[in-house]
């Protein structure tokens, strides 16, 4: 088993963005994945510290978004957890609190770096650069920050990061971090990226999945309803009126 690190787990992420038939330079179409990729994918309001989960058996990959995140960080925690899904050896499953970065857990860490890669390649980034400001002397601009975490569609600290570990950041940044809607509105951006969402939507066949693992024997007929009711689809008390 080779041991990972960040210059390995860049190429994985740019060879997996290949084998999704996405460009390099091309901002990810994360309904459009997940749909290609046949992960059924949950999204629903969740209590608690962690973003998200996944789970990964011998014929199904499953992950749960907490949609009480804000948008760009639900896309960043769906780029870690395709990590855990496609990358990982051995995964089975996890409960993810993305973006944290921790090297205290290698494989978080690890599926951190890999959403940071796939979800913003650095050609792509350096691509959206004005030519100015990466010239010798130049500097990274706010608008430019704001354009870029847009064009991603990720959170100002997923994009600073990326642009600290690319080497792109020469000055202090640290005011970025304070008023993110403000700045946002004010050069014309939505601020939708940054806000949570609280919504439940299922991308994948989640009730055809659910059924299979219960007639399989996989999951008991109590954990089948469970997932269904989870959904909004009460199987105990359908409330169905039979055909004449």
């Amino acid at each position: 088993m080779v041991t990972l690190n960040d210059k390995i787990i860049e190429v994985r992420a740019n060879n997996f963005r290949a084998s999704c038939g996405i460009s390099n330079d091309a901002p990810i179409d994360f309904e459009k994945l997940l749909t290609t990729l046949d992960v059924l994918t949950v999204f629903r309001p969740l209590i608690g510290e962690f973003s998200g989960m996944a789970l990964k058996t011998k014929n199904s990959n499953f992950m749960m978004i907490n949609t009480n995140i804000s948008v760009g960080r639900q896309n960043f925690t769906i780029g870690h957890e395709l990590y855990h899904l496609f990358i990982q050896d051995g995964f089975s499953f996890q409960m993810c609190n993305a973006g944290k970065f921790d090297k205290k857990n290698k494989e978080e860490y690890n599926a951190d770096s890999f959403s940071s890669f796939f979800l913003m390649p650095e050609v792509a980034v350096i691509k959206q650069i004005p030519e100015e400001e990466l010239a010798w002397g130049g500097e990274i601009s706010l608008a430019t920050v704001i354009r870029l975490e847009q064009y991603f569609g990720v959170s100002r600290a997923a994009m600073l990061i990326r642009l600290q570990k690319i080497g792109l950041l020469k000055n202090d940044f640290i005011g970025w971090k304070k008023d993110i809607i403000k700045g946002a509105l004010e050069y014309g951006f939505s601020d939708k990226l940054y806000k949570k969402t609280g919504e439940e939507r299922v991308i994948g066949n989640y009730g055809f999945k659910a059924k299979e693992l219960f007639d399989n024997g996989i999951i008991s007929e109590s954990h089948y309803y469970s997932l269904m009711y989870d959904i909004n689809i009460d199987i105990e008390n359908p409330n169905l009126v039979d055909d004449e």
